[in-house]
């Protein structure tokens, strides 16, 4: 299996090759690059093993903060080890994990020469890997070297499911080179299996990103009025994670939907990423909308802004606090969803598109417990915050549903932090 994997490899490289140069030439791998091919900056370890901890980009690594400080905690002996592949998510790492990870690497691709180099520099007694980074080489080689292999907050995406089947053989390799797997709920421990995982080896433990919610309750809402320039009692919008012009067009809709009724509504509006920022900020004043950028707040003079666009990076969790009510995209456009724990650990009824595969179980469980609200279009979505704001007993009832939901899926840090501990001794 691993010769027929490694000679795809070689008779796609031209393919694969090609857009790795460009992403070192012109795009978001041009800084360390080289730890791309193995070359980490990090010595051997010389009087404490290591843990090795991977995840892909921003949810990832804020659904492994929890897990990460529990770690720091539980295991002093220790030294961690954090890996990403994207630049965000290396960015989002080093700010919420600075005290607690020793080390702080780019992921390989994987290359057996890249994958051998790097576990010969980490040597991690235990390379734990977040939702479902799968690497043939990478599993391989650590199973090679004795060490053992952890899935943690384990998720088969429902694209993965439909797609995965055809490809049983090559999963069922690399599950076999995994000790165990903390799924996060049922339907993906069912997946898990399907694709060839052993029953024995995997446990439904929940979703950390309950745990990592609550982190984000940091600044008040009076904070970010005032830091924001928000008159201090008009209905606040916050819309986070929109990632294409087309939600951006429904949400600006929508918004001024609800000028209508109620012409005093802020609307604060963080893009997915943060390049496309000069891209929202030009649609919405084509609209006529006043737009400040959060980099220029808060004004002097008591001044007001009415329309803010958050440019600046890691926030956005904190942010929901000054909601009256949350929006979050991704899911008005057939790409997943984005993360709905952040408002609801605030107590915010939260909107989101129906395209929401990526988070289906949190989707599910706001909806069964009334503080979620799937809607289509911008005029569903208008009249869905219309009704919110002039109810503030209802908000406050959905404040209570929320708060009571996430803390009732806590504790699945603490689950895969005893798996953890249990397959190191």
């Amino acid at each position: 299996m691993r010769f027929a994997y490694n000679l795809l490899l070689l008779i796609s490289a031209p393919l694969w090759g090609s857009y790795v140069v460009a992403r070192i030439v012109a795009g978001s791998w041009r800084n360390r690059w080289r730890e791309r091919f193995g070359f980490v900056p990090i010595p051997p370890p010389a009087t404490k093993p290591r843990l090795w901890i991977h995840c892909v980009s921003v949810g990832e690594t804020l659904a492994a903060q929890p897990v990460v400080k529990l770690l720091r905690r539980e295991l002093p002996e220790y030294e961690l080890v954090f890996s990403t592949t994207t630049p965000t998510g290396q960015q989002t790492a080093q700010s919420a994990l600075r005290d607690d990870v020793d080390y702080f690497i780019y992921f390989p691709l994987d290359l057996p020469f890249a994958v051998r180099r790097v576990l010969r520099r980490v040597q991690p007694r235990l390379l734990i890997l977040f939702e479902s980074e799968l690497w043939l080489n990478l599993l391989a080689e650590q199973r090679h070297r004795g060490g053992r292999v952890l899935i943690l907050n384990g998720r088969i995406s429902d694209r993965t499911a439909q797609r995965a089947p055809k490809s049983r053989s090559v999963y069922a390799y690399m599950l076999r080179c995994v000790d165990f797997i903390c799924a996060q709920s049922p339907t993906d421990a069912a997946r898990f299996m399907a694709l060839g995982a052993s029953p024995a080896r995997i446990e439904v433990c929940g979703n950390t990103k309950f745990d990592q919610a609550l982190g984000a309750l940091d600044r008040s809402a009076s904070e970010w009025r005032a830091t924001l320039s928000l008159p201090t009692h008009a209905p606040v919008i916050v819309v986070g994670s929109t990632r294409t012009a087309d939600e951006e067009h429904l949400i600006a809709n929508a918004y001024q939907q609800v000028l209508r009724s109620l012409p005093e509504t802020c609307l604060v509006l963080a893009p997915r990423h943060l390049e496309r920022v000069a891209e929202v900020e030009r649609l919405l004043q084509a609209r006529g909308l006043q737009t400040y950028r959060r980099s220029q707040l808060p004004l002097a003079d008591g001044q007001h802004a009415q329309v803010v666009i958050v440019d600046t990076f890691g926030e956005l969790a904190s942010l929901y606090s000054v909601a009256d009510v949350a929006v979050v995209g991704g899911a008005f456009a057939p790409l997943g969803g984005q993360n709905l724990f952040q408002p609801l650990a605030h107590g915010k009824p939260v909107f989101f598109g129906p395209h929401t595969h990526n988070f289906r179980d949190i989707a599910q469980l706001a909806r069964a417990a009334g503080v979620g609200f799937e809607v289509q279009t911008a005029t569903e979505l208008a009249e869905g915050i219309l009704r919110l704001l002039h109810e503030p007993k209802l908000r406050e009832q959905i404040a209570r549903q929320a708060s009571e939901l996430v803390q009732r899926h806590q504790g699945a840090a603490q689950r895969c932090m005893e798996q953890v501990k249990k397959w190191l001794d």
